[in-house]
């Protein structure tokens, strides 16, 4: 079927009247699309809309198309209607449409079944080997009030034909988790529709500290007669390798300046490179934040961030324009200082969030007794761990010690063997490989459940979250990121879960940061807690029973007072 067929049943601008008739005859799933002027769509006041709609019923021969001000007349109607798209969310926020019956996404199913596949339209197509209308160069532009109407109507006819093709596929095997992630979306849509609050001048007086912190600290390195670019890794290799700095070289025969690389010299002392990686940090908070940050606010005062839930290969959110998700939480005050330029649109916030959840999965999961007690007890797992390898008694165990354990505890759980092991211990290569031997011997159900894990990856080549989600592996690719797959990615799907629980309650969140959410206005920490609590110990009940999910809430003015 072509696009061209598919808008000939009917007039390809139907009126009100006709599109009304057209929906008391079809009264199942309708695919809908737009077509829109740019990508910045979020919360009002965005720069760009949609121009055009396209509505198709599912499973019909074709396509009823709109122009923006026709589509108002049927805005009622439409949001009436049982609404199915690829990358639905985005239509939503193009339209500010406010659907009020269940909502499915093809790109979101596609997610669900592979985490690190390819999930556009056109790649879909080419994949099925189904004939779809190349994306005009003008729509790319954002010039699409440029093109002829009749251009967009085929271009548009054709997403919403390609669409249903792919929903129809889909439906055609069990969906799994999948439909509950619909009401992920719709919970996300909400949140990204609220925004957050910007404090500008919180924001300018925190540049200006930075900014001169920054230039404290290039003084020092010209003295040091660092007289090159301090962000051009040659040149600091170079002055580095002059200064009598030893560094290891990358795989492509080039000396390394990276962190890691860094890092080990100033863990042993070296104030120089020290020095060289305060830089680094500082310079990256004004270009990632300080600067671009005021430019993305709107007249409002407001942020709308995009919360991509379709894009990690474990399931959990991440952010773009701007990524709040990388906005500093550990790291003394300054960290703290960057938390306090957000809050709410009204002022004020509350957050909670889970204590060592993905641990907490662990240990359920692989039903390692050590971990199941110390949580049980309401101890410290790291210590009940370091204890038991050593064989003393937890009030005896030193900080080293806890230290050590606690890299270990949540390293093993990211796939990490002895080399990165000894970078987090700054010991050799051979202290490292023998500590987390011990480790496995003394939590011998975890090692157990961790290699079932990655036999299980290599044999079927894939990994599964509890939920289903899963994320399948090439022939020639590592599965040691199956354990962080199968951790990680059921912590997200208890994120998933909580995000809803706290939205449908009408505590109104703004954020959902690694494992916290944020949500406006002060005064809810105990329902908040008391929600995502629930919500992680209901969402896999067989497989996660054995451990208490317990959440910690505080409030206050800004992010950081309540973080």
């Amino acid at each position: 079927m072509s696009a061209e067929r598919s808008t000939e049943a009917i007039p390809i601008w139907p009126t009100k009247e006709e599109f009304a008739a057209l929906v008391r005859k079809h009264m199942g799933v309708w695919i809908m699309d737009t077509e829109t002027t740019g990508l910045d769509v979020r919360g009002p006041r965005a720069q760009h809309d949609a121009k055009y709609v396209g509505l198709m019923p599912q499973g019909s021969p074709y396509c009823c198309i709109f122009t923006r001000p026709r589509f108002e007349d049927i805005r009622a109607t439409v949001e009436n209607l049982p609404l199915v798209g690829h990358n639905l969310r985005f239509d939503l926020h193009a339209l500010s449409l406010d659907p009020k019956l269940p909502i499915e996404d093809t790109m979101v199913t596609a997610y669900f079944r592979n985490t690190v596949g390819r999930r556009s339209l056109d790649h879909l197509a080419r994949v099925y080997g189904w004939e779809k209308i190349k994306t005009p160069d003008l729509i790319k532009k954002g010039r699409i009030m440029e093109l002829d109407p009749h251009d967009v109507a085929d271009y548009l006819a054709d997403d919403c034909l390609i669409t249903s093709r792919v929903f129809e596929l889909q439906h055609r095997g069990d969906l799994g988790q999948a439909p509950f992630d619909y009401e992920v979306e719709r919970a996300v849509y909400n949140m990204e529709s609220r925004g957050v609050c910007l404090l500008e001048d919180k924001l300018e007086r925190l540049g200006a500290r930075i900014q001169g912190e920054t230039n404290d600290i290039l003084v020092k390195l010209r003295r040091e007669e660092l007289l090159g670019d301090p962000n051009s890794p040659k040149q600091v290799a170079e002055w580095l390798l002059w200064r009598g700095r030893k560094l290891p070289k990358t795989p492509k025969g080039n000396w390394s300046t990276a962190k890691t690389a860094l890092q080990r010299l100033a863990d042993n002392g070296d104030e120089l490179v020290t020095l060289l990686l305060a830089y680094r940090r500082h310079s990256k908070l004004t270009s990632a934040f300080i600067e671009p940050l005021p430019r993305m606010t709107r007249a409002n005062g407001m942020l709308y961030p995009q919360v991509n839930t379709t894009r990690t290969k474990t399931g959990r959110f991440s952010y773009s324009e701007p990524n709040l998700q990388q906005i500093p939480k550990r790291g003394g005050g300054l960290a703290k200082e960057f938390r306090k330029c957000f809050t709410s649109e009204f002022g004020g916030v509350t957050v909670a969030d889970y204590s060592q959840v993905e641990l907490r999965v662990a240990a359920a999961l692989a039903s390692e007794p050590v971990l199941l007690h110390a949580f049980d007890e309401g101890g410290d797992p790291h210590a009940e761990v370091a204890a038991t390898m050593l064989g003393k008694k937890v009030e005896d165990i030193t900080p080293e010690e806890r230290f050590k354990a606690k890299a270990v505890n949540f390293g093993i759980l990211n796939g990490m063997g002895a080399k990165r092991l000894a970078l987090e211990l700054k010991s050799t290569y051979a202290h490292a490989a023998e500590f987390l031997g011990n480790y496995k011997r003394s939590l011998p159900r975890l090692a157990e459940w961790m290699e079932g894990i990655w036999t299980l990856a290599e044999t079927e080549m894939v990994a599964r979250t509890a939920s289903g989600r899963m994320r399948p592996f090439g022939p020639d690719e590592n599965t040691r990121s199956a354990i962080s797959v199968v951790v990680q990615g059921t912590a997200a799907e208890i994120m998933r879960r909580s995000l809803v629980a706290v939205d449908d309650e009408g505590l109104d969140p703004i954020l959902v940061v690694h494992d916290e959410i944020v949500v406006a206005g002060k005064g809810k920490k105990e329902l908040l807690a008391e929600i995502m609590q629930d919500a992680a110990e209901t969402t896999f009940p067989e497989e996660l029973d054995q451990v208490a999910f317990p959440v910690e809430a505080s409030h206050g003015d800004t992010w950081g007072h309540a973080s």
